[in-house]
Protein backbone atom coordinates (compact mmCIF):
# COMPACT_ATOMS: atom_id res chain seq x y z
CA UNK A 1 0.00 0.00 0.00
CA UNK A 2 2.77 2.43 0.94
CA UNK A 3 4.68 1.66 -2.25
CA UNK A 4 1.60 2.34 -4.37
CA UNK A 5 0.94 5.57 -2.48
CA UNK A 6 4.48 6.81 -3.11
CA UNK A 7 4.21 5.94 -6.80
CA UNK A 8 0.93 7.82 -7.03
CA UNK A 9 2.39 10.89 -5.31
CA UNK A 10 5.41 10.80 -7.60
CA UNK A 11 3.12 10.80 -10.62
CA UNK A 12 0.72 13.43 -9.30
CA UNK A 13 3.46 15.86 -8.24
CA UNK A 14 5.15 16.02 -11.63
CA UNK A 15 5.12 19.44 -13.30
CA UNK A 16 2.81 18.37 -16.11
CA UNK A 17 0.22 16.88 -13.77
CA UNK A 18 0.35 19.88 -11.43
CA UNK A 19 -0.44 22.09 -14.42
CA UNK A 20 -3.33 19.75 -15.26
CA UNK A 21 -4.67 20.19 -11.71
CA UNK A 22 -4.55 23.98 -12.00
CA UNK A 23 -6.08 23.99 -15.48
CA UNK A 24 -8.82 21.54 -14.51
CA UNK A 25 -9.76 23.43 -11.35
CA UNK A 26 -9.89 26.76 -13.19
CA UNK A 27 -12.01 25.38 -16.03
CA UNK A 28 -14.34 23.57 -13.63
CA UNK A 29 -14.70 26.60 -11.35
CA UNK A 30 -15.61 29.02 -14.13
CA UNK A 31 -18.03 26.68 -15.88
CA UNK A 32 -19.46 25.44 -12.57
CA UNK A 33 -20.61 28.98 -11.82
CA UNK A 34 -23.12 28.70 -14.66
CA UNK A 35 -26.40 27.39 -13.18
CA UNK A 36 -27.72 24.22 -14.75
CA UNK A 37 -24.57 22.69 -16.23
CA UNK A 38 -23.13 20.63 -13.40
CA UNK A 39 -19.90 18.61 -13.18
CA UNK A 40 -21.13 15.74 -15.33
CA UNK A 41 -21.83 18.05 -18.27
CA UNK A 42 -18.42 19.66 -17.94
CA UNK A 43 -16.64 16.31 -17.77
CA UNK A 44 -18.56 15.13 -20.84
CA UNK A 45 -17.33 18.21 -22.70
CA UNK A 46 -13.75 17.62 -21.54
CA UNK A 47 -13.59 13.90 -22.41
CA UNK A 48 -12.46 14.49 -26.03
CA UNK A 49 -9.71 16.78 -24.73
CA UNK A 50 -8.63 14.16 -22.19
CA UNK A 51 -8.55 11.40 -24.81
CA UNK A 52 -6.42 13.49 -27.16
CA UNK A 53 -3.80 14.06 -24.45
CA UNK A 54 -2.36 10.56 -24.77
CA UNK A 55 -1.22 10.38 -21.12
CA UNK A 56 -3.87 8.55 -19.04
CA UNK A 57 -2.57 9.91 -15.73
CA UNK A 58 -2.65 13.52 -16.89
CA UNK A 59 -6.10 13.04 -18.43
CA UNK A 60 -7.49 11.53 -15.22
CA UNK A 61 -5.99 14.32 -13.12
CA UNK A 62 -7.45 16.93 -15.48
CA UNK A 63 -10.94 15.45 -15.22
CA UNK A 64 -10.65 15.17 -11.43
CA UNK A 65 -9.63 18.84 -11.25
CA UNK A 66 -12.57 19.80 -13.45
CA UNK A 67 -14.95 17.90 -11.17
CA UNK A 68 -13.63 19.46 -7.96
CA UNK A 69 -13.60 22.91 -9.55
CA UNK A 70 -17.18 22.54 -10.78
CA UNK A 71 -18.44 21.59 -7.33
CA UNK A 72 -16.73 24.63 -5.80
CA UNK A 73 -17.83 26.91 -8.65
CA UNK A 74 -21.44 25.95 -8.05
CA UNK A 75 -21.26 27.45 -4.57
CA UNK A 76 -20.29 30.83 -6.07
CA UNK A 77 -23.57 31.23 -7.94
CA UNK A 78 -25.44 29.86 -4.92
CA UNK A 79 -23.97 32.56 -2.70
CA UNK A 80 -24.05 35.50 -5.09
CA UNK A 81 -27.21 34.80 -7.11
CA UNK A 82 -29.17 32.29 -5.04
CA UNK A 83 -29.00 30.10 -8.17
CA UNK A 84 -27.18 26.83 -7.36
CA UNK A 85 -24.70 25.88 -10.06
CA UNK A 86 -24.83 22.19 -9.10
CA UNK A 87 -27.21 20.16 -6.98
CA UNK A 88 -24.66 19.62 -4.22
CA UNK A 89 -24.36 23.37 -3.54
CA UNK A 90 -28.04 24.07 -2.92
CA UNK A 91 -27.46 24.09 0.84
CA UNK A 92 -24.77 26.76 0.36
CA UNK A 93 -27.47 29.24 -0.61
CA UNK A 94 -29.37 28.86 2.67
CA UNK A 95 -26.91 31.05 4.56
CA UNK A 96 -24.51 32.13 1.82
CA UNK A 97 -27.05 34.26 -0.02
CA UNK A 98 -28.31 36.01 3.14
CA UNK A 99 -24.67 36.82 3.92
CA UNK A 100 -24.29 38.27 0.42
CA UNK A 101 -27.34 40.47 0.93
CA UNK A 102 -25.76 41.71 4.16
CA UNK A 103 -22.63 42.78 2.28
CA UNK A 104 -20.60 39.73 3.36
CA UNK A 105 -20.38 37.99 -0.01
CA UNK A 106 -16.57 37.95 0.04
CA UNK A 107 -16.50 36.37 3.47
CA UNK A 108 -19.05 33.75 2.42
CA UNK A 109 -16.97 32.86 -0.65
CA UNK A 110 -13.85 32.59 1.50
CA UNK A 111 -15.57 30.22 3.92
CA UNK A 112 -16.89 28.15 1.01
CA UNK A 113 -13.39 27.93 -0.50
CA UNK A 114 -11.79 26.90 2.80
CA UNK A 115 -14.49 24.31 3.51
CA UNK A 116 -14.27 22.92 -0.03
CA UNK A 117 -10.48 22.60 0.10
CA UNK A 118 -10.46 21.08 3.60
CA UNK A 119 -13.28 18.66 2.81
CA UNK A 120 -11.66 17.51 -0.42
CA UNK A 121 -8.26 17.07 1.20
CA UNK A 122 -9.58 15.19 4.23
CA UNK A 123 -11.78 13.04 2.00
CA UNK A 124 -8.85 12.13 -0.26
CA UNK A 125 -6.67 11.16 2.72
CA UNK A 126 -9.42 9.05 4.28
CA UNK A 127 -10.12 7.42 0.94
CA UNK A 128 -6.51 6.30 0.64
CA UNK A 129 -6.56 4.84 4.15
CA UNK A 130 -10.02 3.29 4.45
CA UNK A 131 -11.07 2.62 0.84
CA UNK A 132 -10.54 -1.19 0.92
CA UNK A 133 -12.50 -1.66 4.15
CA UNK A 134 -15.29 0.80 3.35
CA UNK A 135 -15.82 -0.54 -0.16
CA UNK A 136 -16.72 -3.95 1.26
CA UNK A 137 -19.14 -2.33 3.72
CA UNK A 138 -20.74 -0.22 0.99
CA UNK A 139 -21.45 -3.34 -1.06
CA UNK A 140 -23.53 -4.68 1.85
CA UNK A 141 -26.07 -1.87 1.39
CA UNK A 142 -29.27 -3.12 -0.23
CA UNK A 143 -32.84 -1.89 -0.52
CA UNK A 144 -33.56 -1.89 3.22
CA UNK A 145 -30.43 0.09 4.07
CA UNK A 146 -31.06 2.62 1.31
CA UNK A 147 -34.65 3.00 2.48
CA UNK A 148 -33.40 3.72 6.00
CA UNK A 149 -30.95 6.27 4.59
CA UNK A 150 -33.75 8.00 2.69
CA UNK A 151 -35.90 8.08 5.84
CA UNK A 152 -33.03 9.75 7.69
CA UNK A 153 -32.76 12.29 4.88
CA UNK A 154 -36.48 13.04 4.95
CA UNK A 155 -36.49 13.32 8.74
CA UNK A 156 -33.73 15.93 8.44
CA UNK A 157 -36.33 18.23 6.90
CA UNK A 158 -37.49 18.99 10.44
CA UNK A 159 -34.19 20.82 10.91
CA UNK A 160 -35.09 23.25 8.11
CA UNK A 161 -38.50 24.05 9.54
CA UNK A 162 -38.60 27.09 11.76
CA UNK A 163 -41.00 27.69 14.60
CA UNK A 164 -44.54 27.11 13.38
CA UNK A 165 -43.32 26.00 9.93
CA UNK A 166 -43.47 22.22 10.42
CA UNK A 167 -46.75 21.87 8.50
CA UNK A 168 -45.31 23.78 5.53
CA UNK A 169 -42.18 21.62 5.61
CA UNK A 170 -44.27 18.43 5.56
CA UNK A 171 -46.39 19.74 2.67
CA UNK A 172 -43.30 20.56 0.62
CA UNK A 173 -41.82 17.15 1.47
CA UNK A 174 -44.97 15.45 0.20
CA UNK A 175 -44.87 17.61 -2.93
CA UNK A 176 -41.25 16.60 -3.52
CA UNK A 177 -42.09 12.91 -3.13
CA UNK A 178 -44.96 13.28 -5.61
CA UNK A 179 -42.70 15.00 -8.14
CA UNK A 180 -40.10 12.25 -7.66
CA UNK A 181 -42.60 9.69 -8.97
CA UNK A 182 -42.62 11.33 -12.42
CA UNK A 183 -40.57 9.42 -14.99
CA UNK A 184 -39.72 5.81 -15.66
CA UNK A 185 -40.09 3.46 -12.72
CA UNK A 186 -36.90 1.88 -11.46
CA UNK A 187 -38.48 -1.57 -11.13
CA UNK A 188 -40.43 -2.10 -14.38
CA UNK A 189 -39.16 0.83 -16.50
CA UNK A 190 -42.73 1.94 -17.19
CA UNK A 191 -43.51 5.67 -17.58
CA UNK A 192 -45.34 7.26 -14.66
CA UNK A 193 -47.26 10.56 -14.87
CA UNK A 194 -45.35 11.68 -17.97
CA UNK A 195 -48.57 12.70 -19.78
CA UNK A 196 -46.98 11.65 -23.06
CA UNK A 197 -44.19 14.24 -22.77
CA UNK A 198 -40.87 12.72 -23.77
CA UNK A 199 -38.86 15.23 -21.71
CA UNK A 200 -40.49 13.83 -18.56
CA UNK A 201 -39.35 10.26 -19.25
CA UNK A 202 -36.30 10.81 -17.06
CA UNK A 203 -38.24 12.77 -14.43
CA UNK A 204 -37.57 16.25 -13.11
CA UNK A 205 -33.91 17.26 -12.90
CA UNK A 206 -33.01 18.30 -9.36
CA UNK A 207 -30.91 21.27 -10.44
CA UNK A 208 -33.80 22.53 -12.60
CA UNK A 209 -36.17 22.39 -9.63
CA UNK A 210 -33.58 24.08 -7.43
CA UNK A 211 -33.23 26.96 -9.87
CA UNK A 212 -37.02 27.27 -10.11
CA UNK A 213 -37.37 27.34 -6.32
CA UNK A 214 -34.44 29.66 -5.56
CA UNK A 215 -33.31 31.66 -8.59
CA UNK A 216 -36.65 32.43 -10.25
CA UNK A 217 -38.37 33.89 -7.15
CA UNK A 218 -35.28 35.99 -6.46
CA UNK A 219 -35.24 37.31 -10.03
CA UNK A 220 -38.92 38.27 -9.77
CA UNK A 221 -38.24 39.95 -6.43
CA UNK A 222 -35.44 42.03 -7.93
CA UNK A 223 -37.69 43.08 -10.82
CA UNK A 224 -40.62 44.04 -8.61
CA UNK A 225 -38.66 45.70 -5.80
CA UNK A 226 -35.30 46.89 -7.15
CA UNK A 227 -35.02 49.62 -4.54
CA UNK A 228 -34.90 47.12 -1.70
CA UNK A 229 -31.35 46.08 -2.58
CA UNK A 230 -28.77 47.06 -0.01
CA UNK A 231 -25.00 47.09 0.16
CA UNK A 232 -22.32 48.64 -1.99
CA UNK A 233 -19.15 47.47 -3.60
CA UNK A 234 -17.20 45.05 -1.45
CA UNK A 235 -13.54 45.51 -0.63
CA UNK A 236 -10.76 42.93 -0.65
CA UNK A 237 -10.60 43.02 3.12
CA UNK A 238 -14.20 41.86 3.23
CA UNK A 239 -12.97 38.41 2.17
CA UNK A 240 -10.93 37.94 5.33
CA UNK A 241 -12.32 36.05 8.30
CA UNK A 242 -11.40 36.81 11.87
CA UNK A 243 -9.73 34.37 14.24
CA UNK A 244 -12.97 34.00 16.18
CA UNK A 245 -14.81 33.07 12.99
CA UNK A 246 -12.04 30.63 12.05
CA UNK A 247 -12.34 28.94 15.44
CA UNK A 248 -16.11 28.76 15.01
CA UNK A 249 -16.06 27.11 11.59
CA UNK A 250 -13.11 24.74 12.17
CA UNK A 251 -15.11 22.11 14.14
CA UNK A 252 -17.94 22.34 11.61
CA UNK A 253 -15.57 21.71 8.70
CA UNK A 254 -13.97 18.78 10.53
CA UNK A 255 -17.27 17.12 11.44
CA UNK A 256 -18.82 17.54 8.03
CA UNK A 257 -15.69 16.40 6.21
CA UNK A 258 -15.92 13.10 8.10
CA UNK A 259 -19.68 12.78 7.71
CA UNK A 260 -19.54 13.70 4.02
CA UNK A 261 -16.84 11.11 3.41
CA UNK A 262 -18.80 8.25 4.95
CA UNK A 263 -22.00 9.26 3.14
CA UNK A 264 -20.14 9.67 -0.15
CA UNK A 265 -18.71 6.16 0.08
CA UNK A 266 -22.21 4.70 -0.18
CA UNK A 267 -23.23 3.94 -3.78
CA UNK A 268 -25.96 6.31 -4.93
CA UNK A 269 -25.48 8.78 -2.08
CA UNK A 270 -23.69 11.89 -3.26
CA UNK A 271 -22.94 15.48 -2.43
CA UNK A 272 -26.60 16.51 -2.40
CA UNK A 273 -27.61 14.11 0.38
CA UNK A 274 -24.41 14.79 2.31
CA UNK A 275 -24.84 18.58 2.16
CA UNK A 276 -28.46 18.55 3.31
CA UNK A 277 -27.78 16.07 6.11
CA UNK A 278 -24.73 18.07 7.16
CA UNK A 279 -26.76 21.28 7.34
CA UNK A 280 -29.43 19.54 9.39
CA UNK A 281 -26.90 18.04 11.80
CA UNK A 282 -25.10 21.33 12.39
CA UNK A 283 -28.35 23.17 12.99
CA UNK A 284 -29.55 20.56 15.46
CA UNK A 285 -26.35 20.43 17.51
CA UNK A 286 -25.85 24.20 17.56
CA UNK A 287 -26.77 26.11 20.74
CA UNK A 288 -30.34 27.38 20.87
CA UNK A 289 -29.42 31.01 20.21
CA UNK A 290 -27.36 29.99 17.16
CA UNK A 291 -30.07 27.76 15.70
CA UNK A 292 -32.20 30.82 15.02
CA UNK A 293 -29.36 32.33 12.96
CA UNK A 294 -29.35 29.46 10.46
CA UNK A 295 -30.97 30.58 7.24
CA UNK A 296 -30.24 34.22 8.05
CA UNK A 297 -26.52 34.35 7.31
CA UNK A 298 -24.82 32.05 9.82
CA UNK A 299 -21.17 31.30 9.02
CA UNK A 300 -21.69 27.77 10.36
CA UNK A 301 -24.47 27.22 7.84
Amino acid sequence: MLEGLLMGLNTALSLQNLLMVVAGCLIGTFIGMLPGLGPMSIIAIMIPVAISMGDPSAALILLAGVYYGAIFGGSTSSILLNAPGVAGTVASSFDGYPMARQGKAGKALTIAAIASFAGGTIGAILLMIFAPALSSVALLFHSAEYFALMVVGLSAIAAFAGTGQVAKALIMTLLGLIMATVGEGALFNLPRFTMGIMDLQSGFAFITLAMAMFALPEALFLVLKPKDLKGGEGEIKDMRISRAEARAIAPVIGRQSLQGFFIGVLPGAGATIASFLGYAVERNIAPKHEQDEFGKGSIKG
